[in-house]
């Protein structure tokens, strides 16, 4: 057979193939499938992607409120913050299209930021690059704005005022001081200026649901700014957005005390022996920490030896001065009276050379006399007392060379049931060495 018969035969047998219909058919199926395929890829299913945590830039450079008016955003909370806010965004697009957040650029619209106040600034999303921008469709942004305040910064500093959740409960026979806050009462308030400048109270929040029969501490308590209305401002910051303040409530154990004095500078033979006091009023009932109630002596004031003579053993100790102590009556003062029965003063003239000074080697000193020195003990010792009996002591580590006027410490030379009465001062002459 001819290589032209061959290609005829050849051309036939496939003329005749195409024309059966079933191959028809299957060609057919697997076109349309092909098509579908390539028309399934260019113009697929659409779908919704949810891209969480989009980082929102925030950029107040170059706006008027920033450069003229020197004014500053202030968020009302880390969820606002512009510094560290993010979005999530919602797009439409194919479903082969990986669109991240990466993709996108989240940013805080500024420009339009002419004026102090409060003010909702609306987030843009748009495509980082211009090509991205035929990949989605845009649907949502979540938050699609921020609230923010827009002022000039103000720090100022506000004491403490305690605000009693509940209600503080003692048994009977205690007593709650005031609350006492730790480490510090004066707290800093930090904000837009105009919202600082409306505080007028700091106040701490003690939530109080108990009986308490001790001084007990709350941890950590709430301290809210609020203004004239009792309204307080997201906006601001106290103590820098970390107060950790503590509310200490002092409770007291209420007794009967029974009054007395306590003395300074004794002299040996009053240690053993103290002078008779009588304290007016003798007692009162009172409250004080309850590990200062075992002995019920109270001392109402301290009597130096020095202040005391026959003229004057009288003294007043105001109540307001004592310290951890609570009265439940209107005693104002409490009088105390020594009795120096028996004793009397005498005056002398202590010689200068009865005068020294502890041992330095910065000066040569010389000291005047000093008259009038009042030795007081019992009347019959200080009339057979003498200048002699009398030494004087100048501490010389803070002094000047030249003349000068110095305290002077004036004792009894082995005398113990005598003392010297006042302050007193020395002439000196100090020459360097």
């Amino acid at each position: 057979m001819s290589e032209d018969a061959k290609i005829k035969e050849k051309n036939g047998r496939m003329h005749t193939f195409l024309r059966d219909q079933r191959v028809l058919f299957g060609i057919s199926v697997l076109l349309a499938a092909v098509v579908w395929l390539v028309l399934a890829v260019i113009n697929g299913d659409e779908q919704e992607l949810t891209i969480a945590g989009v980082p929102v830039y925030a950029d107040f450079s170059g706006t008027v409120a920033a450069e003229e008016l020197g004014l500053r955003p202030f968020s009302s909370g880390p969820l606002t913050d512009p510094d560290n806010l993010t979005v999530t965004v919602v797009v439409r697009c194919k479903r082969y299209e990986n669109i991240t957040a990466e993709t996108l650029r989240a940013e805080l619209v500024t420009g339009n930021v002419y004026t102090a106040g409060e003010q909702s600034l609306p987030i843009r999303v748009t495509p980082r690059r211009p090509a991205d921008g035929d990949r989605y469709q845009l649907v949502s942004v979540m938050p699609p704005s921020i609230p923010l305040y827009i002022d000039h910064e103000r720090i100022r500093e506000f004491e403490l005022t305690p605000e009693i959740i509940g209600e503080i409960r003692v048994p009977e026979d205690y007593h709650a001081e005031e609350l006492q806050f730790l480490p510090k009462k004066i707290v800093s308030v930090y904000g837009p200026a105009r919202q600082v400048d409306a505080i007028t109270a700091v106040k701490a929040q003690i939530n109080a649901s108990d009986v308490y029969s001790e001084t007990t501490v709350f941890p950590n308590v709430s301290i809210v700014p609020v203004d004239s209305n009792g309204d307080t401002s997201p906006y601001l910051t106290v103590e820098g957005g970390d107060p950790q303040i503590n509310a200490t409530l002092p409770v007291w154990k209420r007794v009967t005390l029974t009054l007395a004095v306590d003395f300074q500078n004794v002299p040996g033979a009053y240690l053993s022996a103290p002078l008779p006091v009588t304290v007016t009023p003798a007692s009162l009932r009172a409250a004080l920490p309850e590990d200062r109630t075992e002995d019920l002596r109270y001392s109402v004031g301290k009597i130096d030896f020095r202040a005391l003579a026959p003229g004057n053993s009288r003294f007043s100790f105001p109540a307001e001065d004592l310290k951890e102590i609570r009265l439940f009556d209107e005693t104002e003062a409490f009088t105390a009276v020594v009795d120096l029965t028996g004793f009397g003063a005498e005056r002398f003239t202590l010689p200068g050379a009865q005068v020294g000074a502890p041992p330095q080697d910065r000066f040569t000193a010389s000291f005047g006399d000093v008259s009038n020195v009042v030795v007081v003990g019992p009347a019959d010792v200080v009339a057979a007392l003498t200048p002699a009996d009398l030494t004087g002591e100048v501490d010389l580590e803070d002094a000047q060379p030249g003349r000068s006027t110095l305290p002077l410490m004036i004792r009894l030379k082995n005398r113990e049931d005598c003392w010297v009465y006042g302050e007193y001062t020395v002439k000196a002459t100090l020459i360097e060495e």
